[in-house]
């Protein structure tokens, strides 16, 4: 009886995942295909230069910012893929994700649970962003 519910947990999990997962590819695609994407790439590169990122690199950033490394890991992959992202923009992408990843999905969890937005957010960027720029710096093409 526990395996059976179990299953079914894990079942469900897996349909929403696969529902959300292709969801965003489906979007992803339509915008890209429209030239937004590029466009939204462009704009976030501004903000992010100074950590070490270019348009190529913005593009899977803001993948894992949004959804996360676990509902963005196709996304990422498939943008690193896509748009030809050198090692230099993966390994500092990988660095600042490692930190600070899913900054609207977490946030949204752990408000609901009563937590504070100050100290759900800005510890975790102060510190990912200190760190990224650090290895931007160090890291050589």
């Amino acid at each position: 009886m526990i395996f059976l519910t179990y299953f079914k947990g894990i079942l469900n999990l897996g349909i929403k995942t696969f529902v959300i997962l292709f969801l965003v590819f489906v979007l992803l695609e339509i915008v890209q295909r429209s030239g937004l994407l590029t466009k939204g790439y462009r704009a976030i590169a501004k903000f992010v230069g100074f950590l070490g990122f270019n348009v190529q690199g913005s593009a899977p950033l803001l993948a894992g910012i949004i959804l996360g490394i676990i509902y963005g890991a196709g996304v990422i992959d498939d943008l690193i893929k896509r748009e030809s992202v050198d090692k230099k923009q993966v390994f500092l992408v990988s660095v600042f994700l490692s930190m600070c990843h899913a900054i609207f999905e977490d946030t949204g969890l752990f408000l609901v649970l009563g937590a504070n937005l100050f100290w759900i957010t800005a510890p975790r960027l102060f510190i990912a962003i200190a760190v990224t720029y650090t290895c931007s710096k160090i890291f050589k093409n």
